[in-house]
């Protein structure tokens, strides 16, 4: 299991964090290509709180690994696509789906995006 994390920044910019539990591992996505770090450690420090909350015991964090956003993550070429970014990152990633597609795609993405809204579910 997974746990998607789309993340404001400044009321300027979208990024996302995933968290894949089995891994033991949360990763930063950012069509800008920054990290937020103190992020990462956020949501470390969530998991952590929760186990604590309903194990009653401390979750071990040294096995976690907390990873930056890699050279290959799709990148936007304008100032304004971060959110169609952030929702197609979320998408790729809770189908298992390697990130393939660039500042290109983005018109085919955000209509896909309308589609799910007026349909009410995610497309396929």
């Amino acid at each position: 299991p997974l746990q998607l994390s789309p993340i404001n920044l400044d009321n300027m910019h979208w990024t996302s964090a995933v968290i894949f539990m089995e891994e033991k591992r949360i990763q930063y996505y950012d069509s800008m290509g920054g990290t937020d770090r103190r992020k990462l450690e956020g949501l470390l420090h969530y998991l952590k709180d929760e186990y604590r909350a309903k194990k009653g015991g401390e979750l071990d964090t040294d096995e976690w690994e907390l990873v930056a956003c890699k050279r290959d993550t799709p990148r936007q070429l304008n100032g304004f696509d971060c959110g169609v970014f952030t929702c197609i990152f979320c998408d790729f990633i809770s189908k298992d789906c390697p990130l393939v597609f660039n500042q290109h795609h983005i018109d085919q993405c955000r209509e896909r995006i309308a589609l799910s809204i007026m349909k009410n579910c995610a497309i396929e």
